[in-house]
């Protein structure tokens, strides 16, 4: 087996150093644990930058999944059918607002399948889509112009049309509509952004915007879904759905799925040949999918991320910690503001054996598994609140 040292070395002279990594590998990871190539252990309170965010890793319910459709069906091709692909849309329609799904890899597929089916249903003439500063919807030159700003250097020109406007302010979205725009991509919680929740008055307010102007409203839940924040999705929080929802990271255990979801009133405008993924929802990935989806049906793990991640901001809070300015979220999408350097405290975290996240310069992100353990969790904490308080 190589050592940390040889995987850091030959990944430095053959992989793009495209992420700025750290200079770790990891070997092996079970449930909220991972541990690095020469053995030392971490707590994963980010949970493989949710990819697994539900069931953490390599949980043997998701294992069992890929072993056996490994073993019977790995790829068909998308011009015929397969029961994983059938059985997880229908789970996935069930617990949001129905419709149907597109299959593909990443939550910037799922955003680009979305974005393309905005301006189908918009029709000619109605090309502008709106979005919010401090959004994030991936690297694909589609999801990139609705991204801010600083992302884009380098790569102008972007996709015109994209409006960018202030989060959580609807009078300048009902200021920004005109004749040509199509649609609204909104986060109903802001990841990249730093955990920044609107108001329900504001997305209920984009909601009647889209009913009176005849646009769609795209959520991204690529982060949020499924059950990261207590409920089975973000939008749930605010007693009002979207037209179309894209959902990536954990929903495939662990491998690589994303969707987007179309309600009814909009399903069928990707019509044969307007949009295509070659290995999207192949049997393996959607298996996963299936097996992740019945886990939190089977554990009700809606309703422990929301009662754990209350308890764990509660805990933040009451330890008084000097540098925390703010901690907000839903369930276990947690986001810490401090007055030092994120990187600071992810520093320390890490030295002591706890893997977090952070936004931007001053927020530390939490996303620990929905199946972590109680008593590891409280380890996880321990570390944190003594990092926090340093």
């Amino acid at each position: 087996m190589s050592t940390q040292q040889q995987i850091v070395e030959k990944t430095r002279k053959y992989v793009i150093e495209n992420y700025g990594r750290l200079p770790m590998a990891f070997a092996r990871g079970a449930g909220a644990k991972i541990w690095d190539a020469d053995g030392k252990e971490f707590i994963d309170f980010f949970a493989g930058f949710g990819g697994a965010g539900v069931a953490g890793h390599c949980h043997p319910a998701i294992v069992a999944a890929l072993k056996h459709q490994a073993e019977t069906l790995l790829c068909h091709g998308n011009l015929y059918m397969s029961g994983p692909q059938a059985d997880l849309a229908e789970m996935i329609t069930r617990h949001a607002f129905g419709g149907k799904v597109f299959y593909c890899h990443s939550g910037a597929e799922a955003n680009e399948a979305a974005l393309k089916l905005v301006r189908l249903a918009a029709g000619p003439g109605r090309y502008k889509i709106i979005s919010f500063e401090k959004c994030f919807h991936g690297r694909t030159m589609g999801g990139l112009s609705l991204t801010p700003k600083d992302k884009q250097a380098g790569f102008e020109p972007m996709l015109p049309g994209n409006v960018m406007l202030p989060y959580n302010d609807l009078d300048a979205v009902a200021n920004a509509i005109d004749a040509e725009t199509a649609g609204i991509f909104v986060e109903p919680i802001q990841g990249e952004g730093g955990i920044n929740m609107p108001s329900k008055a504001y997305m209920q307010g984009l909601r009647a915007l889209c009913d009176k102007h005849k646009l769609l409203l795209v959520c991204d839940e690529v982060w949020t879904g499924p059950a990261r924040t207590g409920r089975w999705f973000g939008y749930q929080y605010y007693d009002m759905a979207p037209d179309v929802m894209t959902v990536a990271k954990a929903l495939g255990g662990g491998v690589p799925l994303a969707v987007c979801v179309a309600g009814p009133s909009c399903a069928d405008v990707l019509t044969p040949g307007k949009h295509g993924c070659t290995m999207g929802g192949n049997p393996l990935c959607a298996a996963a999918g299936v097996a992740t989806m019945k886990l939190i049906e089977d554990e009700d793990l809606v309703s422990r991320a929301a009662k754990k991640g209350a308890d764990v901001m509660a805990a933040i809070r009451a330890a008084n910690a000097p540098c925390v300015k703010s901690v907000r979220g839903a369930g276990f999408m947690i986001g810490i503001e401090i007055d030092k350097p994120a990187k600071e405290v992810f520093n320390a975290c890490m030295a002591a054996g706890l893997l977090i996240g952070s936004a931007g310069a001053s927020v530390l992100r939490l996303a620990p598994p929905l199946v972590i353990p109680d008593d590891l969790l409280a380890k996880g904490m321990d570390i944190l609140i003594r990092a926090l308080k340093q």
